[in-house]
């Protein structure tokens, strides 16, 4: 009972923490000018028969730099962390009327009360492949959103976290996270050894027809150009970034938890690609390993294969759950692997026929520090 009234009393503190603290973004965006609204456009994906646009209607741009940053060359930790800063000052235009355009026609939504633009676009007229549509705002303010249209001969999707499974952040311990986040350049940010190169074999089969890629995450909003420009530094293949809004809200200190997050966004994944079998990659660091292992046990005929990378520091009390948990869903015919490294589940992936056997050496060298000549290339 204690616990449950110090929880609430602890939301109602974060609701008016975050008020006030929007109070004063609002005042920062202003004083600095930044009253242009923007349509800031997230990956859109689908199939020829419907495709999913999101965007967030907002004042004040998230990349924006202060007046006194300098041409461009290395930037001061004060420099670089009001940039960071930045992507989180920013005014939401709640119910802001956006006009969404694509080769079949227009449709007309409403953000919601965030900002947040959340569309299904039935028959877009989207051949598949990596197109555009372009969003636009009632003053004429317009950007143009991309969208993963998935190929109906795929066979295979991956699906891989974010945060210490494909990039260094340090999730688990606070200072670490809080560091790398905000006071790390996104060129200088430290990918998984190998993850780039087994993640370029894994969508780029030897039959020809590309397979997907989508990034699921409890990082929020804010960070979607952020990570976008770390997988195109670090030859990551370009997939939908599926994040979060941060914030308290609905009883809890963040609107909502990872477990229901990551399951609802794997869950529509498969009933919009009901052709599509899932690899999910993640780590040991957070529930990764219970999320993946109860959409396997739900849907074993859809899932290939789970491999979660064990994260530091080594617990051994952590490493028996997973155990347990690898061992019960690989009995129902799902092999789920805890591994240390890429070249662990580029060796097991090839043993199954999800990437070539020849692709595991560019794995393996890449894992090691070695990039051979010939290596695969980065994805469009």
């Amino acid at each position: 009972m204690k616990r449950a009234q110090a929880k609430a009393a602890l939301v109602r503190l974060a609701v008016v923490a975050e008020r006030v603290l929007g109070r004063v973004v609002i005042l920062v965006v202003l004083v600095r000018g930044n009253r242009r609204p923007l349509v800031l456009p997230f990956i859109g994906h689908g199939s020829t028969e419907r495709v999913r646009i999101g965007a967030r209607v907002a004042m004040g741009h998230p990349d924006a730099v202060t007046e006194d940053d300098p041409a461009p060359g290395p930037r001061s930790r004060r420099q670089i962390l009001l940039a960071s800063l930045s992507r989180f000052f920013t005014i939401e235009l709640p119910k802001a009327r956006v006009e969404i355009r694509t080769p079949s026609g227009v449709q007309q939504v409403r953000a919601d009360v965030e900002g947040y633009v959340d569309a299904v676009v039935e028959g877009p007229g989207l051949e598949p492949g990596w197109q555009e549509a372009e969003l636009t705002l009632e003053d004429g303010t317009a950007a143009r959103a991309k969208v993963l249209v998935v190929d109906p001969r795929a066979d295979v999707a991956l699906v891989s976290d974010v945060d210490d499974t494909i990039l260094e952040t340090g999730l688990g311990r606070g200072l670490t996270f809080l560091r790398a986040t905000l006071l790390t350049e996104t060129a200088d940010r430290a990918p998984l050894p190998g993850a780039a190169a087994l993640y370029q074999a894994l969508v780029t089969p030897s039959s020809g027809v590309p397979r997907p890629v989508f990034y699921v995450s409890t990082s929020p909003w804010n960070l979607h150009g952020t990570l976008l420009e770390f997988i195109a530094l670090r030859a990551f293949p370009l997939g939908p970034l599926l994040l979060t809004d941060w914030g308290p809200g609905h009883g809890n200190l963040f609107r909502i938890g990872a477990h229901e997050h990551k399951t609802g966004l794997i869950t529509r994944i498969l009933d919009e690609h009901p052709g599509l079998g899932l690899v999910l990659v993640g780590d040991t660091g957070q529930l990764d390993p219970e999320i993946y292992a109860a959409v396997a046990e739900a849907q074993p005929d859809r899932i290939r294969a789970v491999y979660v990378r064990r994260a530091a520091p080594w617990n051994p009390r952590r490493d028996a759950q997973v155990r347990a948990l690898a061992a019960r869903v690989t009995a129902l015919g799902v092999p789920m692997l805890a591994v240390a490294d890429s070249t662990e589940i580029a060796e097991h992936a090839a043993s199954i026929g999800l990437l070539d056997p020849a692709d595991v050496r560019t794995v393996r060298a890449e894992t090691s520090g070695a990039r051979p000549a010939g290596g695969l290339a980065a994805t469009p």
